[in-house]
């Protein structure tokens, strides 16, 4: 059956030249982290070898992949802070091709070097700062080890420099991330109330997912959180702030929504695959230079320490998941795939249940 597929359906033919879409690119440069958030995958790693990316590796990856990309977030499991060559990767990056680039942070770790080495960096466009909860008390019961006084302080010391330097709003911008949990979402309303303190461009509330056995904060019943959610963006749009949510409804001040805030739970259906184009259009990198398709999938298609990007990418494991996604003969990974909403770094068509069928 597998020969009579290769002659019919050559996996020859999902070789795809890289750049086409650009790529987004998600890279961890260590896998560790200063915090243990409920919601959390990072605490039942606690106990696992820590390692840094090498700041080869990281030259390699700018040489060979961020010019056939659109854009890079650096972080997207752990706390890139704490790796300790963060410096001399901020150094590296600055010096890139790739000037669409963003940090994701827990801010509690920043110091004025740090700040002063991300705004000065002319590849640096955002910082996403994860906060959960709008209040001392919320925020540190979910991040746990975090400290909100000091997690304020280092926020307000990124604006003061930031003004310093005469920087508008959109240049290095802040944006808060933040994760819409029961106990959480009436407290939005806060957090926006912090944006507007610090100048931030933006808050991407994404909805919770059952990740840590045993912690149940779905939001079941959107309806009783909507008053909070209205009161939220009408704030926000009153500041100038982008906030977007997981849910659509016309009494979220839609009249002011920005094209943004407007689109942030669609995508259109791709070119090569209605369900999802990771495979053409996105690259996840581990800290030990692992290459992955996204993060879902769960597994490595090669390494960049040890191999070229142009000889990963066209690997008979993409081959074959390209393969099966043009089909939508799905793979099981690709069958269990929930992530947040309006995630759209894969370019996902079936965002928010709108290709169920597919499946």
């Amino acid at each position: 059956m597998s020969l009579l597929r290769d002659i019919l359906d050559p996996p020859g033919k999902y070789r795809h030249e890289p750049g086409d879409p650009r790529l987004r690119i998600r890279m961890d440069i260590t896998n560790k982290c200063n915090l243990l958030c409920k919601m959390c995958h990072y605490p039942s790693t606690v106990g696992e070898p820590k390692f840094d990316m090498a700041p080869e590796t990281v030259q390699k990856i700018v040489d060979q992949i961020f010019p056939y990309a659109e854009s890079a977030g650096i972080a997207c499991q752990y706390e890139a802070t704490m790796s300790r060559h963060f410096e001399e990767a901020l150094d590296i990056i600055g010096k890139g091709p790739l000037d669409q680039v963003g940090i994701v942070s827990n801010a509690t770790l920043w110091s004025e070097r740090r700040i002063a080495l991300m705004l000065d960096n002319p590849n640096i466009n955002y910082i996403a700062v994860s906060i959960d909860g709008g209040t001392k008390e919320t925020y540190e019961r979910i991040r746990v080890n975090g400290n909100w006084d000091k997690l304020v302080r280092n926020l307000e010391n990124f604006a003061r420099m930031k003004a310093e330097r005469g920087l508008a709003r959109e240049n290095t911008a802040i944006v808060f991330n933040t994760v819409l949990m029961r106990s959480t979402a009436e407290e939005l309303v806060d957090l926006v109330e912090l944006g507007i303190r610090i100048g931030i461009l933006r808050i991407e509330a994404i909805r919770f997912l059952d990740i840590n056995p045993g912690l149940d904060e779905s939001i079941r019943d959107w309806e009783a959180v909507m008053p909070t959610l209205v009161r939220a963006k009408r704030l926000a749009h009153d500041h100038g702030i982008q906030l977007f949510l997981p849910v659509e409804d016309p009494r979220l001040d839609i009249e002011r929504d920005t094209e943004p805030e407007s689109t942030c739970n669609t995508s259109a259906v791709g070119r090569f695959s209605s369900y999802c184009e990771a495979p053409w259009s996105a690259v996840q990198i581990y800290p030990n230079g692992d290459i992955h398709p996204c993060g879902p999938y769960g597994k490595a298609f090669g390494n960049i320490r040890e191999q070229d990007f142009a000889d990963i990418w066209n690997s008979a494991p993409y081959l074959e998941l390209r393969r099966s996604l043009s089909r939508m003969k799905l793979h099981e990974p690709c069958r269990r795939c929930d992530l947040h909403g309006f995630d759209n770094i894969e370019r996902k068509a079936r965002i928010n249940d709108k290709i169920k069928a597919a499946v």
